[in-house]
């Protein structure tokens, strides 16, 4: 999670630590400074231009008193810096390693961009699909193991064996009342000629949870929109994974690292587009302001035929900041 155990107070000395662990003569990739210099800004109030601070040593963090969980958030930040870079830097991966054994901190965060470091895609990959909330969600699958044996990895996103039930619970969406939840979802899957869950290749339960919070929070499934996503629920959830989410989405879209199971592969770079820093930023702080838990047991079959904005409202999910745009063509008129 980012700075959601940390203060307003503590931004100075994270960012430097940040500076401290990542930067050494300079950045290795010019999207590192934006994105932090965005998301220190609107997470926690401190502007600063990240290519000119001064950095902090490891003893300065060690000495501030910071808990457990906020030093993991600190590391948070240093491997997401760290997996904005292709290739990541050695000097980076060891930097960062050399953090978390002197501020106590391991994660699957970590492993996954140690086996990016040596090269090791392969184990990245199943160690990301594994660990983070699609993995978590899976195993409460009934026969997931077998459809994993079966079929391999892509077992963890899609539909391997046609499911007519499931299928016509997902088309009868288009019965609710419009500008409903559940007939916003049918029409944000016909819209894109997305397949149901239930058909093969189509997403699974797991994957498809998600489609219903790009409703929700109105963002598109480009790659900016699927990194607006995956921010916001990290910042709404303490589920395990979602940190690990929202990097995954860096890694696919961004430094193009790792490769989806879903859209295959990517080229990269999608967020270096004007304002696209400030879209991530905004996306965490309307996640941290959320009240729904997408993954604490949720349903959201319950709730498919109240409307979205009834919703939002309930759940306070907050309109983005005038500069943050929202995909109109998901939200009901």
């Amino acid at each position: 999670m980012f700075c959601k155990h940390t203060t307003v107070d503590d931004a100075p000395l994270m960012a430097a630590a940040v500076v401290g662990a990542c930067r050494g003569e300079e950045w290795a990739d010019p999207i590192q400074p934006r994105i932090l210099g965005a998301l220190f800004d609107r997470l926690l109030s401190y502007p600063c231009d990240f290519t000119t601070l001064t950095p902090a040593t490891i003893d300065d963090v060690r000495g501030a008193g910071f808990s457990q969980a906020a030093r993991a958030e600190i590391v948070d930040l240093m491997v997401m810096a760290e997996l904005l870079c292709n290739p990541i830097p050695v000097s980076m991966s060891a930097s960062v390693d050399r953090w978390a054994v002197g501020l106590g901190v391991e994660s699957d965060e970590l492993m996954v961009a140690r086996d990016l470091a040596r090269g090791a895609k392969i184990e990245a990959q199943a160690d990301f699909y594994r660990n983070d909330y699609i993995g978590y969600a899976d195993a409460e699958l009934p026969g997931f193991d077998r459809l994993f044996e079966q079929y391999g990895p892509a077992a963890y996103v899609l539909t391997m064996e046609p499911d007519p039930a499931e299928e016509a619970r997902h088309e009868a969406l288009q019965e609710c009342p419009p500008g409903s939840l559940g007939r916003s979802l049918w029409e944000f899957y016909k819209v894109r000629n997305f397949t149901f869950p239930g058909v093969l290749g189509g997403a699974n339960l797991a994957l498809a949870q998600h489609d219903w919070l790009h409703v929700l929070y109105g963002y598109d499934t480009d790659g900016i929109g699927e990194v607006e996503v995956a921010a916001f629920r990290m910042m709404s959830t303490d589920f395990p994974g979602a940190s690990l989410g929202f990097l995954g989405t860096l890694l696919f879209y961004q430094s193009a690292l790792l490769t989806s199971l879903v859209s295959g592969p990517h080229v990269g770079h999608e967020l270096e587009v004007a304002g696209a820093p400030e879209r991530i930023a905004d996306a965490l702080r309307r996640g941290r302001v959320c009240t729904l838990d997408p993954y604490d047991g949720i349903d959201f079959f319950d709730y498919a035929v109240v409307q979205v904005d009834e919703l939002r409202a309930r759940w306070a999910i907050l309109t983005p900041t005038a500069d943050a745009t929202i995909d109109t063509t998901i939200i009901p008129a």
